[in-house]
């Protein structure tokens, strides 16, 4: 039996918005043999709702995945995926403030978090909103099981400020596609 992944964080796919939603459709077509995905979908993002593109499960939530509606938009992802999903995995970091109490309350679910990188340091959040971001960013790699990034400042940072691992997973244009 396949273990069941839930993408959480994006506006879905199929891509059409940025490197998270670029990722999530990367990583369902190169591994839905392998694992069953559901991704979580920014329902105003798109005209059509299937239920399924091809093999993976999407599920529409009715919040916009960026600015201040993110938080719970992901919230509401991520309590969803709890009741079916093995691991979940999190792009970004707005909803994370959940997950110290998902461990608090024995939440044995494999959660991965790529923390996007230092997000309340843009200049576009308002001081209140920078402060929630860095606390959320506390929460998602205090309590993830795997803390990912793509880039190694942001591994280096992790390390430095938290003195905790970060994964490196590097993605970026499709080069091959680019020499055609």
């Amino acid at each position: 039996m396949k273990k069941v992944v839930a993408i959480i964080g994006t506006r879905g796919i199929p891509a059409c918005y940025g490197g998270f939603e670029s990722l999530a459709e990367q990583l369902v077509s190169r591994l839905h043999d392998e694992f069953d995905f559901t991704v979580y979908c920014q329902k105003s993002a798109f005209f059509e709702y299937p239920g399924k593109i091809g093999n993976i499960r999407l599920k529409y939530i009715n919040l916009c995945a960026n600015g201040m509606q993110s938080i719970p938009y992901d919230m509401v992802s991520i309590l969803d995926a709890l009741r079916y999903a093995d691991t979940l995995l999190i792009l970004g970091v707005s909803g994370c403030t959940l997950l110290p109490f998902l461990r608090l309350f024995g939440c044995r679910k494999k959660i991965i978090c790529n923390i996007d990188g230092m997000e309340w340091r843009r200049a576009k959040w308002s001081r209140l909103a920078q402060i929630y971001l860095r606390f959320a960013e506390r929460c998602a790699v205090r309590n993830a099981d795997v803390v990912i990034a793509d880039n190694q400042v942001i591994v280096d940072y992790v390390k430095e400020q938290y003195h905790r691992d970060c994964e490196l997973i590097e993605y970026g244009a499709d080069t091959l596609s680019l020499e055609k």
